[in-house]
């Protein structure tokens, strides 16, 4: 298995960077719904979700047969592949890994289209139209905001991709991230329909929710009713519906999220922008993506850990060697922690 879920050692204080999960904690209000729905445990949830499915619907002004949910965003990815049919994939890299090895699990030819730090890691428009064009794809796979990249696209900008491509095309959109940047995604797309599109989203990564496993996607009709068809029973449990029914009423927590990750994913760059020893690169969203100048990913990681540190090494991403690593904003303090490390590591 790919390395995800954080740091596995022994230090239970560590402090982890290598987990892109809001700082500020799960909002106070889904937690008292939480601790106020225990008794639904001794319950079967619904089947689908289907109370939380209309829920979600009403929140983002969609129909209800757009939307499925996933035990977690990880079991869309999974489910897509498997319902989908086999064919040919094309991912846009580096990113998130998963795709790839969901759709070689179910037997679908991969191929990538690579971007390169010299371009910062941006697409470019007609370069990728002409590898779609070549390659005849199936499915596109754009993770957007970008992991690890943390490049986020407008609606505009992906609107013309999928307008410039064969309509039979269907387009995976992953936007796990979304909520953490200033964009507002690209769901008018589904509601258009002009082409066949599925957008990820994760409510586990914004209200800070991993260990309740609880994600959904909006997608054209076809390929929800295509997923359903595949899905087991039973995989969202009692307590995810709770939570996915109340986070979109937590207005307040995400106007606060949004207003402190903008800042501190601001301080955090100009800091790392004049630490001589790496490169960092511009995000849009709760993380960075930084590149050694000088020395490993794996030196670093082991000075980090020594002091109670933990970040995400990038050499598993295609694309990407062993001087990338990725960081997550956490608190102000937290994250000053890590920048006097990183200032003074190499310089002592």
């Amino acid at each position: 298995m790919n390395k995800h879920g954080g740091y596995q050692g022994d230090n239970k204080e560590m402090l982890d960077f290598s987990v892109n999960i809001n700082p500020l904690g799960i909002p106070a209000g889904i937690r008292e719904k939480l601790i106020a729905g225990i008794d639904e445990l001794v319950k079967y949830p619904e089947i689908t979700g289907v109370s939380a499915i209309g829920k979600i619907a009403d929140d983002l002004g969609v129909r209800p047969e757009n939307i499925i949910l996933g035990n977690g965003a990880i079991e869309l990815i999974y489910l897509f592949a498997r319902s989908m049919g086999q064919g040919k994939a094309l991912i846009v890299q580096p990113t998130f890994n998963e795709y790839e090895r969901a759709l070689k699990l179910y037997g679908w030819d991969v191929v990538h289209h690579v971007l390169t730090a010299a371009d910062d890691f941006t697409i470019n428009p007609e370069a990728l139209a002409a590898v779609i064009k070549n390659e005849k794809p199936q499915a596109v796979f754009l993770c957007n905001p970008n992991n690890p990249t943390g490049r986020v696209y407008s609606k505009g900008f992906i609107r013309e991709m999928l307008e410039h491509s064969a309509p039979e095309i269907s387009w995976f959109l992953d936007e796990s991230f979304m909520d953490f940047s200033d964009e507002s995604g690209s769901l008018s797309l589904v509601k258009e329909a002009r082409q066949a599109v599925f957008i990820l989203k994760s409510l586990t990564k914004f209200y800070a929710l991993p260990g309740l496993r609880i994600g959904y996607a909006v997608g054209a009709v076809p390929i929800v009713k295509k997923m359903e068809s595949f899905k087991e029973p039973w995989t969202i449990n009692a307590l995810g519906l709770i939570a996915a029914t109340g986070v979109y009423d937590e207005k307040d927590y995400a106007k606060q999220t949004k207003t402190y990750i903008q800042s501190e994913r601001q301080r955090v760059f100009e800091a790392l922008s004049k630490i001589k020893s790496l490169k960092v690169y511009p995000s849009g969203t709760d993380f960075h993506l930084c590149q050694l100048l000088t020395g490993t990913v794996a030196e670093l990681q082991r000075g980090l850990e020594k002091d109670g540190m933990s970040i995400r090494t990038c050499e598993d991403f295609i694309g990407l060697d062993d001087s990338y690593f990725r960081i997550a904003i956490k608190k102000a303090a937290d994250n000053t922690k890590l920048l006097t490390f990183l200032k003074n590591w190499r310089n002592e």
